[in-house]
């Protein structure tokens, strides 16, 4: 029996390696041909060939794996709620985007009674999208800068020194901010799309990470979902902004408020909604005042041939009264000269 202590499970048994290591190697020619040691670069499958292949099973192989990717089932919970609560604010700001600019160029208020109940008027639209535009690309910002913090954190907790590990997450810790936080001060399209760039380049950091062990083995599959569904909602935001105009411009900076209220801004081929209310409504208020005068100018015309009217029948009844005198005169006057001619004759006779 032997009194030799066991070894442990995950313990190396340096002697035996020793051993092995001092051993001569055994020449064997007859074992050895031309192609005992090559292996062709491309070989067909040693399996008899199927005579009726499923085409299906490579398309649910694939499918599997993506289900499988996007399941995320080796991430921890906590991680795995958060990551995704925290793409919600970038899906909603792009989602928004999108509705605000197709209320933008749809004409307000439209023909339909239910278009009108959910889609912004011009000011409203102008208005959110200014409020959008900052807090969308200063997210983006701050998470790009916490990916990277994320290295540093992994570095803190480390035992065991490493050069070219401890160069690695330092520089990504470094460079992810200072990527991350001049698109603050960048036109809108430029903005997002360098910090799409930045996901993409930390992205592929992590996987590297993630292959030579610096970082847990879901995090390369975690971080891969991740920037894929903020990577959906960028190009959401980018075809969004460009249904609102040109590609360069910046919402913050008021060039579509001038724009809109057809100020120096507006590009050709552009139609300028508020502008062309503006003319609807002095428009109406011109015919308004137009039927206004029309209407008074009637009215004082009626007004006028009604004393012109009053004053004729004035003037029939005062000649009618000045010829009824008249006559009253002469038939006295008359009356006078038969008197005075009976007079006569009487003093005669």
């Amino acid at each position: 029996m032997s009194t030799k202590r066991p070894l442990q499970p995950n313990k190396i048994d340096r002697e035996f390696e020793k051993e092995v290591g001092q051993r001569k190697l055994e020449a064997r020619p007859e074992e050895v041909t031309t192609s005992s040691s090559v292996r062709r670069v491309l070989e067909g499958s040693q399996a008899p060939p199927d005579e009726n292949p499923d085409v299906m099973v490579g398309i649910k192989s694939e499918l599997n794996t993506v289900k499988e990717t996007f399941a995320l089932a080796t991430v921890p919970r906590e991680a795995y709620a958060l990551g995704l609560a925290g793409t919600l604010p970038y899906l909603g700001t792009s989602l928004s985007t999108l509705w605000l600019a197709w209320s933008l160029n749809t004409e307000w208020p439209t023909r339909s009674i239910f278009l009108n109940s959910f889609l912004f008027s011009h000011d409203s639209a102008t208005h959110w999208l200014q409020i959008l535009e900052p807090l969308q690309i200063g997210y983006g910002a701050v998470i790009i800068s916490f990916l990277g913090a994320i290295h540093w954190g992994l570095e803190f907790g480390e035992k065991q020194p490493n050069h070219s590990r401890t160069r690695f997450r330092y520089g990504a810790g470094v460079l992810a901010p200072a990527m991350a936080w001049p698109t603050i001060f960048m036109p809108t399209p430029w903005a997002l799309t360098t910090q799409f760039a930045a996901f993409s380049a930390l992205y592929f950091a992590d996987s590297r990470a993630t292959a030579r062990g610096w970082a847990p083995t879901w995090y390369g599959t975690y971080r891969f979902v991740l920037t894929a569904v903020v990577g959906v909602a960028l190009l959401i935001s980018l075809v969004g902004r460009a249904k609102v105009g040109e590609g360069h411009i910046r919402l913050s900076t008021g060039e579509l408020a001038e724009r809109i209220k057809g100020g120096p801004g507006s590009g050709d081929g552009y139609r300028n909604w508020a502008k062309e209310e503006e003319e609807e409504r002095k428009r109406i208020q011109e015919e308004k005042k137009k039927e206004e005068k029309k209407r008074k100018e009637a009215e004082k015309k009626a007004k006028e041939e009604e004393q012109k009217k009053k004053r004729a029948e004035k003037e029939i009844a005062e000649g009618s009264k000045s010829k009824q005198d008249s006559g009253n005169r002469d038939e006295g006057t008359d009356e006078q000269g038969k008197k005075e001619e009976t007079g006569g004759k009487e003093g005669k006779d």
